[in-house]
């Protein structure tokens, strides 16, 4: 597997926001995001077994880059993590499917699609152990407040999350964020580590 980082945190955000575990980062992704966070050009190749061992704690997130990209070690490292009793999380930006056998194992998915990418809204939307975090912003990438409504509305309102984008501390479009989520009737997510300048 190509592995970006392995690190032990609090999760910021989403629907595990404040909660510890261990965080797996894969490298690569099928999309190139203006702004993106994530160092792309860097990683080790682990076994999906050396992986497992790395992770010490009950709750491991898989995030990316986009996990799916390797979607035949993914599916192995999964299963050796529920093998071990871990809670799974998984980030992915949705455009990749993950079959059913191999999300019936993950605790939480939190699919996070990209404006104008084709995220398969039909299929992960019936999963009930799938969350959407729809990110607001600026960059190209991020969504607008007035396109979102119709997607919202088709989708279960308790596994929706909007965020706003930015690394500056302060999140200038957090308010906007806040109301959307409050107008729309679904869940607001803050960004702890940007807030607390944490990883």
């Amino acid at each position: 597997m190509r592995i970006a980082e392995i690190f032990d945190s609090l999760q910021g955000e989403g629907p595990a926001m404040g909660r510890p575990a261990t965080f797996v980062r894969l490298a690569g992704c099928n999309l190139r995001c203006e702004g993106c966070d994530t160092e792309l050009g860097q990683w080790q190749e682990l076994t999906p077994l050396s992986v497992e061992e790395k992770v010490i704690g009950n709750r491991v997130i898989i995030t990316g880059g986009e996990p799916t990209l390797q979607m035949a070690e993914l599916s192995d490292l999964i299963m050796l993590l529920h093998r071990a009793g871990k809670e799974i999380h998984i980030e992915t930006n949705g455009t990749n499917l993950i079959s059913e056998d191999v999300l019936k194992m993950v605790h939480c998915a939190v699919v996070s699609p990209k404006r104008g990418s084709d995220f398969h809204p039909a299929y992960w939307s019936v999963k009930g152990n799938v969350h959407f975090k729809f990110v607001i912003g600026k960059a190209p990438w991020c969504w607008r407040s007035q396109q979102l409504e119709k997607h919202v509305c088709a989708l279960p309102k308790e596994r929706v999350w909007i965020m706003a984008f930015g690394t500056d501390p302060d999140l200038p479009e957090a308010q906007e964020a806040w109301s959307l989520a409050l107008r729309l009737g679904v869940n607001y997510s803050d960004r702890l580590h940007i807030r607390l300048r944490r990883e």
